[in-house]
């Protein structure tokens, strides 16, 4: 039986069809029950009633992630357990055949169709589809090759001579899965062939591989390293933390661990190339799923991301060096589409996931060179560089993965099968141009961050455990179940025995090469003991998380795969994981040498800086920042934004170790491929440069306590490109050994070229060698850092690392003038750099600076501008030598790239500043080069800029915010509302006056007599599956005297009035049921249809000696069954952003009069909050309806509904409420991130406690 819902768009003439399918008939309440649950109408006959042409429908044998979540709601409200449900989008009405096509808008070819007619719908619809077996194919040992290149499976002449020589060893002929199993496990992705490489230059072989050179950085100096090279990511030993974790009753407790912490970087460049939001979404899971499979489970902490690109392009916002842009071929998306998609796709995954992205960077590229022979070559990033990268945690107990013993249990934790990914480590192993259309898009994969969330929880359940279940875990990734099942049991020296039929699959007729080797994500091979499989069935089962027992670890070193009763593989691991032959790289010395402009003429330089402040790698990045939750977790101490202003200039990220610790951890990251197109070795310097002023700006004390990830870019098939890439490896391997410096970690994608044919002429773009440097580094006091922001008059100081050198090859002002000049920057002295290091880590501990900003895209001009922009302040360049030079000079000196910094002192320190910069030797590096004015009223002008030239330069720092922020206001106009990114911009060119914070109590720590009780009162910390901010919120009332335990809605199926034991529920925030069918909406259908659960919850509710506090998805979730909660009636229901995009920002609120027991004696106190949500604006528009409001947003001291500052759009600012008698609070923010004053992205220097936490402290004293 089938059944039709229609839900129609507000004020467009599309709706939304879901089609339910049961075996079951249906009768009238299960049917209403569906319309409330869907929202959405019953139609009988939707093809019979006038409802236009047809839609977008997912493909009919394909069971999409969207699906899994709306069947997980529907089955958890009493509904049939067969029942299926899909969505089809965009049904179009009214609409003539003409503009069919376009009003549709985009299909995922790989998941989706488009139908368009009323015959094809009926077909679609009435169309059943049967799970018929599949067969493997034979090939033949002489076909081995047409095979592989008709599957595009990348493998060299040898690998195919080895192949044969394999099974004439074996007297058969190989299978389909055998053969493609074998590229994925052999790709260059997954093996790194030509890192491995034996190197000849001009006949010379080279003493080390560049693998070897990047391990010679370990054998040097391996301090704190506790695994390198041989996880799935490195581990770092870290501090003693005291970690927050559940005990066997569910309840909360904090357990001492000796911690380590683990860093990863990867990329996912061809998938983001074919499918931006889809390509990035994975990257980011894909390397969170690394972080959680490290040893014998870990958790992923904090993250980055980034992005290279070609020309951007936008039409009717063309930039001047865009002009000259090369074209591109049809098969993969545009810069454009890519920037506009990709962060959406990576920002979401890490929001749902529940990990914070805090750091990152974005650059575009695109050259025309030309060489002594007038030869032309095209340099660029038409395949994207999108890298994904973190910082996690792990037990140095659980590091180590266990051996393995025979019949041991193998069991796939996570999501199901699609034949989505196929080929995806041989595709990215692939230049551009090389594979089949159909082939890049089947080897793209499809994110569910959600059910990875179920994963990790499961994960963390059991390294709670002191006795792990886990023995050894790795995550699914390139290649599929091919490359982690054989991957996991070889490092035993063992074999398995593997039943695909076994396998869950989201998809009908699937063949067993799809079920073994698709890449579908948000999964893990995990590896059980027998004894073991009964709790882990029952953590998973109270996670709602899936598994399957695919099979068992045997002794016979063999890999035998089953699919009923077919044998697709068996064959020797041996053969499998063996050596096959490694290509030697052969190459010449360069034979293509770019040449410079013959004359270097520069515009006016006001030109120059608006070309400059415009350009992507320097200008504003909020577009990329503020979809991004990055305080999720309870554990960020610094992100991208600084200052009240909340600006995005900050050089580091810190995270703490755990939730009170005052240890933590920095990350930063650095890349330079605009100086490799003429010069690698110069620019791999540079970037190691950049990470260490960078990261200086934290106090870390010893260099040697940097760890770092080297993420290599570069075109494999050009000989040019692999001798820079050589040259580059083995000059990063230098300076690190210089610095003692070790390199644990990184990854390689060396085929960075596109190839099309257009009009019969083969077209190519490569791209550079291309480092992306991430550092990090263990802190012991997070705080101990400094950022661009400034108060009050400073003495600006310019350390010049590049001794007035002021090269100018490829900076951000010759690209924007289409400048190649191989006179670039360059390390020249590494001994300096250390020196510089530990001259500013002294000035850091011992506070003589009180600001500090690197010099790097952009140089001295925009160094200073962005100080000026966190500060909000003027500056003035003063130095009487500025006199002295001409244009060029002048444009030379203050937008050259050499490595340095600016720092910010005061008066009284100048003397002890000069005396440690004497100390290092750093003196004629050097100079004070102006002054910051912040916090002074400019008689009305403004703050501005000046530099004092023989014309001296005078310009409002608004101009320049106005040229700064333009990219991010244009991304903005084309992905979000353009009404709330013209407001915006609008907002950023006006000089921003930001009400003080007003704290209006007196505020008091805890009662230790609270703290130190024996019987604290019971609070449920609540969650769903996708929940992700349950341990800030535990953590919160833990220190506010409670004992907290986690509870799960599946714990009150089981036992309902389990509720009933506590004093208070606090409902956290997070993406439950992934936010299908509305934000808290599926959560709470769950409750009001299981009559235990609501009648308990009423119960709890109307008990006036217990309290509710509901936070984001919790207040969302409350919203909608406010009938079970006296006194709520006037609360709203939460909708969509105004902005229609994530929104996650500190903003002010101002606390309201209210009969709120958590707001008692704060009302008039206007406090900073964060805010991270997708749907917060109250679907109210009449002001009277406002009733028990207990916080607005605020600006300047009064309430607002002004974008951003109102980040949501809410009437009259509107963001939280409580009922009548005031023990049942809601809100949109999270005051349980900002527990900490160290969370606060920007707080008052006054402030010695968050005042956060006296909304908990009131919880306590309520209570009594």
């Amino acid at each position: 039986m089938q059944y039709f819902f229609e839900k129609e768009y507000r004020n467009l003439h599309k709706s939304m069809i879901f089609r339910v399918r049961t075996e079951k008939t249906l009768d009238k309440k299960d049917i209403r029950k569906l319309e409330i649950i869907l929202s959405a109408q019953y139609k009988k006959e939707p093809m019979k009633e006038k409802m236009g042409y047809g839609g977008i429908f997912n493909r009919s044998s394909f069971l999409s992630p969207w699906s899994s979540k709306a069947i997980d709601i529907i089955k958890s409200c009493n509904l049939p357990d067969d029942i299926e449900i899909e969505i089809g989008r965009n049904w179009l009405k009214q609409s003539s055949r003409a503009d069919m096509n376009a009003r549709l808008g985009y299909v995922d070819k790989m998941t989706e169709i488009k139908i368009i007619n009323r015959d094809t719908i009926k077909k679609y619809f009435n169309k059943k589809i049967k799970d018929q077996k599949q067969e493997h194919q034979i090939i033949k040992i002489n076909k081995i090759e047409n095979y592989a290149d008709s599957m595009s499976l990348a493998l060299s002449k040898n690998e195919i001579s080895y192949l044969k020589n394999i099974y004439k060893k074996l007297k058969r002929d190989p299978t389909d899965v055998e053969l493609m199993m074998f590229s994925q496990i052999n790709s260059e992705h997954c093996r790194h062939k030509i890192f491995n490489s034996d190197y000849y230059i001009d006949k010379t072989k080279q003493k080390k591989t560049l693998f070897s050179h990047i391990k010679s950085t370990y054998q040097k100096i391996n301090r704190d390293v506790i695994s390198a090279y041989k996880d799935n990511s490195s581990i770092i030993r870290g501090y003693k933390t005291s970690d927050l974790i559940l005990n066997s009753d569910q309840k909360y407790i904090n357990k001492n661990n000796n911690e380590a912490y683990i860093i990863k970087a990867e990329t996912h460049n061809h998938p983001t190339a074919i499918s931006p939001y889809h390509g990035a979404a994975t990257g980011s899971g894909g390397e969170i799923r690394d972080e959680g499979a490290t040893g014998r489970g870990s958790t992923p902490k904090i993250g980055f991301s980034g992005f290279t690109l070609s020309n951007l392009n936008i039409k009717h916002a063309l930039l001047p060096w865009e002009k000259k842009s090369i074209s591109r071929p049809a098969r993969i998306k545009n810069a454009l589409d890519i920037i506009v998609d990709a962060p959406i796709g990576a920002a979401r995954y890490n929001n749902e996931f529940g990990r914070p992205n805090i750091f990152g960077y974005f650059r575009t590229m695109e050259f025309e060179m030309i060489n002594n022979s007038k030869t032309k070559k095209y340099m660029g990033f038409h395949k994207p560089i999108m890298i994904a990268g973190g910082i996690g945690k792990i037990d140095i107990n659980f590091s180590k993965k266990q051996k393995l013993n025979n019949d041991d249990c193998i069991v796939i934790l996570g999501g199901y099968s699609y034949k989505i990914g196929l080929g995806g480590g041989a595709a990215s192993s692939l230049k551009s141009g090389k594979s089949s259309k159909a082939l890049d898009y089947a080897s793209v994969q499809r994110d569910n961050a959600e059910i990875q969330r179920r994963c990790q929880e499961v994960i963390n359940r059991c390294t709670y455990m002191r006795k792990n279940p886990i023995k050894s875990i790795h995550d699914v990734g390139a290649g599929g179940l091919s490359n982690a099942i054989p991957e996991i049991v070889n490092e035993s020296s063992k074999g398995a025995r593997i039943y695909l039929d076994k396998v869950v699959n989201a998809e009908k007729n699937m063949s067993p090469l799809e079920i073994w080797c698709n890449e579908s994500q948000e999964r893990y091979v995990i590896v059980l003991s027998p004894s073991s499989i009964e709790v882990f069935d029952r953590i998973c089962k109270r996670e709602n998380c899936p598994y399957y027992l695919i099979g068992n670890v045997t002794t016979q070193k063999r890999l035998v795969v089953s699919y009923h009763d077919d044998t697709p593989i068996d064959i020797p691991m041996s053969y499998l994981l063996g050596k096959p032959p490694i290509t030697p790289i052969r190459i010449s010395s360069k034979n293509w040498i770019a040449i410079n402009e013959s004359e270097i003429e520069y515009p006016d330089i006001k030109k120059c800086m608006g070309y400059v402040l415009m350009m992507p790698s320097v200008s504003d990045k909020s577009f990329l920042i503020t979809i991004g939750d990055r305080s999720v977790s309870g554990l960020v101490v610094r992100d991208q934004m600084v200052g009240p202003f909340q600006v995005p200039v900050s050089n580091v990220a810190i995270t703490k170790t755990d939730l009170n610790s005052k240890s933590g951890q920095v990350m930063t990251i650095g890349e330079k491929p605009n100086i490799a197109i003429t010069d690698s070795s110069a620019s791999v310097g540079m970037i190691f440069g950049e990470v260490l002023t960078n990261i200086a700006s934290t106090y870390i004390g010893d260099i040697s306590k940097i760890k770092m990830s080297a993420n290599w870019m570069a075109s494999s098939t050009n000989n040019n490109e692999l001798k820079s890439l050589y040259d580059a490896v083995s000059k990063l391997a230098q300076f690190s050994k210089k610095t003692n410096i070790t390199i644990p970690v990184g990854k390689d994608s060396l085929s960075m070229s596109t190839t099309w044919i257009n009009n019969k002429k083969e077209h190519v773009v490569e791209s550079p060698v291309s480092l992306v440097l991430s550092a990090f580094a263990s802190i012991q006091d997070v705080d101990l850092h400094i950022t661009p922001y400034c108060k009050g008059v400073q003495n600006l100081y310019l350390i010049d690392l590049g001794a007035g050198k002021n090269r100018m090859g490829g900076s951000a002002l010759h690209q924007s003038l289409n400048i190649i000049d191989k006179d670039v920057p360059k390390l020249d002295d590494i001994n300096l750099i250390v020196k510089f290091f530990n001259c500013i880590q002294k000035l850091i501990k011992n506070k003589i600076i009180n600001g500090y900003h690197d010099k790097s895209d952009g140089g001295l001009f925009v160094t200073l501008s962005e100080i000026a922009f966190a500060s909000n302040a003027s500056f003035s360049m003063n130095e009487k030598s500025l006199g002295e030079l001409s244009n060029t000079e002048l444009i030379e000196y203050l937008f050259n790239e050499e490595l340095g910094c600016v720092v910010a002192v005061n008066d009284d320190d100048t003397r002890k500043f000069e005396k440690v910069i004497k100390s290092y030797s750093l003196t004629k590096h050097t100079k004070c080069i102006g002054h910051l004015f912040a916090d002074l009223q400019n008689s009305g002008v403004g703050e501005f800029c000046y530099i004092s030239t023989k014309e001296p330069i005078f310009l409002l720092l608004n101009s320049l915010r106005k040229y700064w922020s333009y990219l991010s206001y244009q991304i903005q106009s084309i992905r979000d509302n353009s009404l709330t990114a013209d407001a915006e911009y609008k907002a950023k060119q006006q000089t921003p006056v930001i009400h003080n914070p007003n704290i209006t109590f007196k505020h008091k720590p805890i009662s230790k007599t609270y703290l130190n009780l024996k019987n604290k009162p019971k609070i449920a910390i609540f969650r769903e599956q996708g929940t992700n901010g349950h341990k800030e919120m535990a953590n919160s009332f833990m220190q506010s005297g409670f004992d907290c335990y986690d509870l799960h809605t599946n714990d009150l199926t089981d036992n309902p009035s389990r509720l009933q034991i506590f004093d208070g529920l606090a409902i956290c925030g997070g993406f439950s049921f992934g936010d299908v069918l509305g934000a808290g909406y599926g959560w709470a259908n769950k409750i009001l249809y299981n009559d235990d659960i609501s009648s308990n919850m009423y119960k709890f509710f109307h008990n006036k000696h217990k309290f509710v506090l509901g936070v984001c998805n919790g207040c969302q979730m409350l919203s909608h069954i406010k009938h079970l909660i006296p006194g709520a009636t006037h609360w709203p229901k939460f909708v969509q952003n105004k902005s229609k995009q994530f929104e996650a920002r500190q903003v002010n609120v101002n606390i309201t009069k209210s009969n709120s027991i958590l707001f008692k004696d704060m009302e008039g106190s206007i406090i900073p909050i964060i805010v991270s949500h997708g749907e917060g604006r109250i679907d109210i528009n009449n002001k009277t309806k406002l009733k028990q409001v207990t916080m607005k947003y605020s600006l300047n001291g009064t309430n607002t509904e002004q974008y951003p500052f109102n980040p949501n759009g809410s009437i009259d600012g509107v963001t939280g409420f409580c009922n009548n008698d005031g023990r049942v609070n809601i809100m949109m923010p999270h005051p349980e991130r900002l527990f900490s004053l160290s969370n606060f992205s920007w707080a008052p220097e006054e402030w010695k406690i968050s005042p956060w936490r006296k909304i908990f402290y009131n919880a306590r004293e309520w209570i009594g």
